[in-house]
């Protein structure tokens, strides 16, 4: 049996290629435009090349951070994944249970990330949430917005 390919319709797929070239492809060609010009006002640019790069990729601030982000990682992956693990190896697989619990392991995915990081900020704070009034009441000074080893504890 002979097949008769027809490639036509690839040419319904230029339109969605039109519009993904024009909202995502030209605005990241003008960000790397500003990114090697410093821009006063429209009238007034400087191109500096690649000088901010060289000053950041050499700043010790940014090193250490880099090392911080790296180490809250992996202490985050240390705590997931076993964690994970070890709640998939506890679900239930038979009976009545088992949409239940799949229900309650998928409730926080209807919380966006930005509302959960806010509730946690709000949560923190020690004049208006639980968490930092409590710590306070505790005789603990804490205020994770003043002092580094707060925000990571």
């Amino acid at each position: 049996m002979n097949k008769i390919t027809n490639n036509k319709a690839w040419f319904l797929v230029l339109p969605v290629f039109f519009i993904v070239a024009i909202s995502a492809i030209i605005p990241l060609m003008t960000v790397v435009n500003y990114s090697v010009q410093d821009i006063f006002d429209p009238q007034t640019r400087f191109f500096v090349g690649t000088e901010w790069f060289e000053q950041v990729l050499g700043d010790r601030r940014l090193h250490d951070a880099l090392i911080r982000q790296i180490v809250y990682t992996m202490s985050v992956l240390l705590i997931e994944v076993p964690l994970g693990i070890a709640v998939a190896l506890t679900l239930p697989r038979k009976g009545w249970g088992v949409s239940a619990s799949m229900v309650l392991l998928a409730l926080p995915l209807l919380i966006p990330w930005n509302v959960v990081g806010t509730i946690w900020q709000i949560f923190g704070r020690a004049d208006i949430g639980l968490g930092g009034y409590v710590i306070n009441m505790l005789g603990i000074d804490y205020n994770y917005s003043q002092n580094p080893m707060d925000a990571w504890v």
